[in-house]
């Protein structure tokens, strides 16, 4: 059938296509698939469409969501297993469309992080279904809930998220899973442990990395190329389990045809459907050349399962790694420190010597929205706080005192939790930082300027010199 194949309708039709979808959302023989929920695109779905409001559906929709030609995402909630992931993509502020205009340029890009992750996770034993998208890879592998991993993941927390008292409302009506408090601690332990990995991962792909790697598409400073980096994205463990999805294998990939805007509306938008495809021992170049396509990826679906393998063994050698590690002892300084809440948070957002700190750090927390949901942001802001002597949860709790207040958040931190993202968002920056894995080499003010930090006008402040505290604190 495969040479048959031209448009995604009939792609989709292809039985062995269906199966292998289905294997990834966690279906089997024996049983229904054990994903959650589904999320799906369209092009019908209006002028902007994003994941971030893609509509939800139950998992016996898969069948009619592929009959649509949707691009489909498998929840990361699995009703049996805690989901690893990691993602890597390809970023360019500049020029979104480059990796759709120029793929093999975009891909050799990634090349050095996608061979340092295989690294990282290889000599850990954590095997993963690898997954080549438009921009770059997912890594994923799945944790059985009756593994004593999960436990083991879930000490790493420092207790239970907030956002699962919510949970309940952010659930659809046709749901009846729920989320179990372990279950919840143990994901907010995989994204601690994913960030250990994440950094293993930069350190060993920097050398060899011909661009700028970053975490959770944060805004890098001018390049050859425009403002490109390599990102690797773990930002889903600072939101809810329940609201969180990622691609399904052998799934469309249509973000170049639904969002011309995004990329370029020349030749890009005009192409056809990728297909996300397993790579394994494949050269890049047959990936990038061919593989892609409708016609391989239906070859590609007749042999070869995409059944997420269970890692448990591998993540409980990681998470000794863990254990040894300068980021676990961070880890525990940061959840050291008391939480602030309410007044006590309030107070330390007002006691800020907001005369003494500079105008790209004063104007995103006078004026949050949305200045201070950017990752370059938050960055900078915990960076220059550090440099202060501020503690890092306590400058989490000033991000927090600025979600709160009201500033036209809409629905936002309803369906989100505010005090989770702040703590996520500055743990990993101020994390990055007192590892010394971000030597912060651009906290200059040529950079402010190039990521769009600097509101311009002189202020007379050298950011050199923050970076010299910074580090100072830093090392003692």
């Amino acid at each position: 059938m495969a040479h048959r194949i031209e448009t995604l309708q009939v792609y989709y039709a292809d039985p062995d296509v269906r199966d292998r979808i289905a294997e990834y959302c966690g279906g089997r023989r024996d049983g229904p698939p054990t994903a959650a929920f589904l999320a799906a695109m369209t092009g019908s779905d209006g002028p902007f469409v994003s994941w971030d409001h893609a509509p939800r559906f139950p998992v016996n929709a898969l069948g009619s969501l592929l009959s649509m030609g949707a691009d489909v995402s498998r929840s990361m909630w699995d009703t049996a297993n805690l989901l690893f992931h990691l993602d890597l993509d390809y970023q360019n502020t500049d020029f979104p469309g480059e990796p759709y205009h120029h793929p093999a340029e975009a891909f050799f890009k990634v090349e050095p992080v996608y061979r340092a992750a295989r690294h990282v996770l290889g000599r850990l034993g954590v095997p993963v279904v690898t997954l080549m998208t438009g921009r770059g890879y997912h890594f994923t592998a799945r944790l059985p809930l009756a593994s004593d991993v999960i436990d083991g993941l879930g000490a790493l927390a420092p207790d239970s998220p907030r956002w699962l008292r919510t949970l309940s409302e952010r659930r659809p009506p046709w749901m009846a899973a729920t989320i179990t408090p372990r279950h919840a601690r143990a994901y907010v332990g995989a994204g601690m442990l994913t960030e250990f990995l994440a950094h293993r991962v930069m350190k060993r792909a920097a050398p060899r990395s011909a661009v700028a790697i970053v975490l959770n598409g944060t805004v890098v400073g001018s390049g050859l190329v425009g403002r490109e980096s390599v990102s690797i994205d773990l930002s889903y463990a600072g939101d809810p389990l329940d609201i969180r999805h990622v691609r399904v294998a052998f799934g469309a990939y249509q973000k170049h045809r639904f969002r011309p805007d995004l990329v370029g509306h020349g030749s890009a938008s005009r192409q056809p459907p990728l297909v996300a495809v397993p790579r394994r021992g494949e050269s890049l170049r047959l990936l990038l050349a061919q593989g892609r396509d409708l016609r391989h990826a239906a070859r590609a679906a007749r042999a070869r399962s995409v059944e997420l393998p269970d890692a448990a063994e591998g993540i409980g050698r990681a998470i000794a790694a863990y254990h040894r590690s300068s980021l676990a002892a961070f880890h525990r300084a940061f959840y050291a420190t008391p939480v602030r809440r309410g007044a006590e948070r309030d107070d330390l957002w007002r006691q800020l010597p907001l005369a003494s700190l500079p105008p790209c750090v004063v104007g995103p927390l006078a004026a949050p929205n949305d200045l201070l949901l950017q990752p370059a942001v938050i960055q900078h802001v915990t960076r220059v706080l550090l440099a202060d002597g501020m503690r890092p949860r306590d400058i989490a709790a000033v991000v927090h005192a600025r979600y709160a207040a009201d500033f036209g958040w809409g629905t936002r931190w309803a369906w989100l939790d505010a005090q989770t993202r702040a703590e996520f968002d500055v743990r990993v920056f101020a994390g990055l930082a007192a590892t010394g894995t971000d030597g912060a080499i651009d906290m200059n003010c040529r950079s402010a300027q190039e990521k769009g930090l600097c509101p311009g006008g002189q202020c007379g402040r050298d950011l050199r010199v923050d970076r010299a505290r910074l580090l100072e604190v830093m090392s003692s």
